[in-house]
């Protein structure tokens, strides 16, 4: 393991999910591959009572949702990396739009200074006041990719010496609007979601928040602190081909992929392990499926959107953490709803826990817009495998 300045460690992580709070929580439910839909009822969510979502029920601090859900991820990623001030990027969809939906619905509606939550860089901004963090801030609203972007941006700015470390926090939450577009769209599953798998027929929303602290090898180690895994490398691409539906032939994530390779160093060989987006919709899946038998042939791959929902500006997140579970603990986590159906045979689709060596992990996640990002991920000794 290199202590060079050039290495770019994660050092911290944080969750907050349907399973609940803390890193071991989310832990346990990859490993068992635990759905985390359910339905329930609410007038602010009224399609809640026939489509499963992954929702969160643990109490939060008393902020917006989104905010809320925010800040106790960063809380558990800042306290496990044993730091306290850092540049901070957030990566949201919803931003605020849970409390403007409740003003606008009132009766009469709100007034404008109900809607002050709204914009997507307010969550940045509180979130830097609560936790006391004096360094440089970014907000990313590139729809399902916007914490895959904020997690590159924190990586360039590392590189080129704008910071030491940054917090990367991921955060969007259940909404009358998300819920009703994705339904409108008929793409949303009524038996939960069921990624790569033939019968898929849709896919399932969830809400939470997760974030990393990744910072320089010589910043760490000048502090002591130890990497739960290495960022080597990040690539994004544009298809601009649709407003929702993903460019069919999935050039432009091979093009993601393959740059975050290049930009490792690593070829497409020594990946051990694929955290998909797999939002078990049948173009995202067939699309994403086709990308990754290009780039890494018969490579295992799963996703874990059955387990936490589809949490849009934070899945990415998601897929980041599980990354680094699965280097610490020499596991690949099984494709959660694989056993409901057939796996599709383009990729070697994970249907249960595997516990072995794994040394690089790629995520990739596809969002609205065309905008399709990838991450590679690598261990740092140990269980996972050596570097």
């Amino acid at each position: 393991m290199s202590n060079s300045a050039g290495e770019l460690w994660i050092t911290g992580m944080g969750s907050v999910c349907a399973h609940g709070a803390g890193i071991p929580v989310l832990h346990h439910a990859l490993a068992e591959g635990r759905s985390g839909l359910s339905t329930f009822t609410a007038e602010s969510l009224p399609l809640a009572a026939r489509l499963p979502v992954g929702r969160v029920t643990v109490p939060l601090p008393p902020y917006a949702r989104t905010t809320a859900l925010a800040l106790v991820a960063a809380r558990e990623a800042l306290a496990g990396a044993r730091l306290r001030d850092a540049a901070l990027l957030v990566g949201t969809t919803t931003g605020g739009m849970l409390a403007s939906e409740a003003a606008y619905l009132a009766h009469p509606p709100g007034p404008q200074a109900a809607y002050a939550a709204q914009p997507a860089h307010s969550i940045t901004e509180l979130l830097a006041r609560r936790l006391g963090l004096g360094g440089p801030l970014s907000t990313h609203a590139e729809a399902c990719a916007a914490g895959a972007c904020a997690l590159a941006e924190a990586a360039e700015w590392l590189r080129h010496g704008l910071c030491g470390a940054a917090l990367v926090v991921g955060s969007d939450v259940l909404t009358r609007l998300t819920m009703a577009g994705f339904n409108a769209l008929q793409v949303a599953d009524p038996a939960g979601c069921r990624p790569f798998t033939v019968e898929r027929s849709g896919m399932s929303l969830g809400e939470g928040a997760a974030a990393v602290l990744v910072e320089r090898a010589d910043h760490a180690h000048a502090r002591g602190a130890r990497p739960l895994a290495r960022l080597l490398g990040w690539g994004i691409a544009a298809d601009a081909h649709h407003q929702t539906a993903p460019e069919p032939d999935g050039r432009y994530l091979e093009r993601a992929l393959r740059t975050a390779l290049t930009h490792a160093q690593v070829p497409a060989a020594a990946v051990d392990w694929i955290h998909a987006h797999g939002t078990g919709t049948r173009d995202n899946d067939r699309t994403e499926a086709a990308a990754l038998a290009r780039v890494c042939g018969t490579v295992p791959v799963s996703s874990s959107k059955r387990v936490t929902g589809h949490t849009l500006g934070a899945a990415a997140l998601f897929g980041t953490v599980a990354a680094c579970l699965a280097l610490r603990h020499g596991q690949r986590f099984p494709s959660a709803g694989a056993c409901a159906g057939t796996r599709m045979s383009e990729i070697a689709v994970v249907s249960a826990l595997q516990t072995v060596p794994v040394r690089h992990v790629a995520v990739t996640c596809l969002a609205f817009g065309g905008v399709d990002a990838a991450l590679l991920l690598g261990g740092v000794g140990g269980v996972g495998g050596a570097t």
